[in-house]
């Protein structure tokens, strides 16, 4: 090349290989042409490089300073304590039989809990494959129990986790009890076994209000306290004797006790106002209802008490000469007698008489007095209705034997048997005297002892030939003290055993022949 030319092209580019192109030792022509814009940029950019180096720098000098952070795993979940319980029912919990029961189960677990069984008596009845999440770790499921008879039975759940483990409740006892059927009203109906007045009230100073045929069917509605009164539905709540109807205390324990009205005063009737100077009319005599033509009349003729003073006898007559058949009723006062009135049905002829025994709650061991009142409603139309109450003087029975006689022919031999019904006998002279007219026939008993409730029977005695009637009278010390009849089979006939001939006489009741007197010179004993 031309040296001049050289030259030329020196001077219009730098020499990059010995001077580099932007260098502080650039050639004279690259410095010559270098722009002043250009130069700041340089500077610029060898400014933020200088900057960013000191931040890493830092940042380097800060990672390498600090220590380094331990890494702490975090604490384990406490374990959770499986169970399952049964919260509805509750334990001795009555449910019904025949119906859906619903059991309401919950169950604490780690684990999901994928399957519910509900174990009756032993015996898996349901299951349920989902339940609901109703806290942490706590589920619930609805399972259900049917009961087909009644009885107790036990309620186990059982859960099964998502890995196999079994959580079984403790059991509960329920019972299962047939549902309630409305139960009909039972009436309690009581029949009537004597005519009776109804009154409006429990008791004789209530007004009557009509009357109750024997053979009615009453409905009992009420009664009071004591059961001595009923309230009946006849006559819209009128009241009768509970001896009137056949009914038995234990029938009336569903009957409520009302209370009974007020009782009526007595309040006199004030007489008539009349006008000034007018005439007193003269009162006109009505009398009383004539009785009908074949009305009996009864009379209490006896009262005395028995069997050491434990029973109260009662002895009525009918007085009147017209026969009576049907109940009546009896009504004792100021003894504790249980119950205080009884129904008798009687067949009473003319003159006739019957007895009805009283209970006493306490024997009677002092003098005291009864009244005894027959037919106390007036039920039964009377020849004479002013002589149906009598009051007896009681005096307690002896505290030595009280003896009697029952006597029976049976092969033409005589057996007689003592009964002791009170102290206990004991005695070396007792003779038994066997007459009839115009015959007479002794035994001694010597010794005889009988202890108290306790009876002796004496047989091998010959029944007479003669006589339709053979009376047996016992003698203790000389003293007639018991004396007993019966038909001589040598003479009439026998009836079978348990009725009545129509000829025994009564024990206590006159008969023929005459009361026989003790010999003053006894035979010896025999037939």
């Amino acid at each position: 090349m031309d040296p001049w030319e050289a030259q030329r092209l020196r001077r219009d580019r730098a020499d990059l290989r010995n001077y580099g192109r932007d260098g502080p030792r650039a050639g004279y022509y690259g410095a010559t042409n270098r722009s002043p814009g250009r130069t700041i940029a340089i500077y610029f950019f060898t400014l933020v490089a200088l900057a960013i180096g000191g931040v890493l720098i830092f940042l380097l000098f800060q990672v390498l300073n600090d220590e380094p952070d331990v890494i702490v795993d975090p604490p384990p979940p406490p374990p959770v304590d499986a169970e399952a319980s049964i919260e509805t029912p509750a334990p001795g919990a009555t449910v019904p039989v025949g119906e859906d029961t619903a059991v309401i189960v919950r169950v604490v677990s780690g684990e999901e809990i994928v399957r519910f069984e509900l174990l009756v008596s032993g015996i898996v009845t349901d299951q349920e494959f989902s339940g609901r999440v109703t806290g942490e770790n706590t589920y619930a499921a609805v399972l259900t129990a049917r009961f087909e008879a009644a009885g107790a039975y036990d309620l186990v759940v059982r859960a099964y986790t998502a890995s196999g483990e079994q959580i079984v409740s403790e059991p509960i006892r329920v019972r299962a009890t047939p549902p309630e059927v409305a139960t009909p009203e039972v009436l309690i109906t009581a029949e009537v076994v004597a005519l009776t007045s109804l009154r409006v009230g429990p008791g004789e100073v209530y007004n009557q209000a009509g009357t109750l045929e024997p053979g009615q069917i009453v409905t009992v509605i009420g009664k009071t306290l004591n059961q001595q009164w009923l309230q009946v539905e006849t006559g819209g709540g009128l009241w009768v004797r509970f001896s009137a109807v056949d009914i038995s205390p234990e029938d009336l324990a569903s009957v409520p006790a009302v209370e009974p009205p007020p009782a009526p005063a007595d309040t006199p009737t004030p007489p008539p106002t009349q006008a000034p100077g007018a005439e007193t009319p003269t009162p006109t005599a009505t009398g009383t209802a004539a009785p009908p033509p074949n009305a009996p009349d009864f009379i209490p003729t006896n009262a005395e008490p028995i069997e050491g003073g434990t029973i109260l006898r009662i002895t009525l007559t009918n007085a009147s000469t017209n026969p009576f058949s049907g109940p009546i009723a009896v009504l004792v006062e100021g003894v504790p007698a249980s119950p205080a009135e009884q129904v008798l049905t009687v067949s009473m002829e003319p003159s006739g008489t019957a007895a009805l025994n009283f209970p006493l709650e306490s024997p009677i061991t002092e003098q005291t007095t009864v009244t005894v009142t027959l037919d106390p409603d007036d039920a039964i139309a009377e020849a004479n209705e002013d002589n149906n109450v009598t009051e007896f003087i009681l005096v307690p029975p002896p505290e030595g034997p009280v003896l009697s006689l029952r006597a029976s022919v049976t092969g033409g031999m005589l057996s007689v048997v003592i009964q002791n019904d009170g102290g206990e006998l004991t005695t070396n002279d007792a003779r038994l005297v066997v007459s009839v007219p115009g015959e007479t026939t002794t035994r001694t008993i010597s010794p005889l002892a009988i202890a108290e409730n306790d009876s002796a029977t004496i047989d091998g005695i010959s029944a007479p030939r003669t006589g339709e009637s053979i009376r047996v009278t016992l003698f203790i010390d000389g003293i007639n003290v018991a004396t007993a009849s019966v038909p001589n089979p040598n003479v009439v006939d026998v009836p079978p055993d348990g009725q009545d001939s129509g000829t025994q006489p009564t024990e206590g009741a006159t008969i023929e022949p005459e009361e026989p007197q003790e010999p003053e010179e006894p035979a010896e004993p025999g037939e």
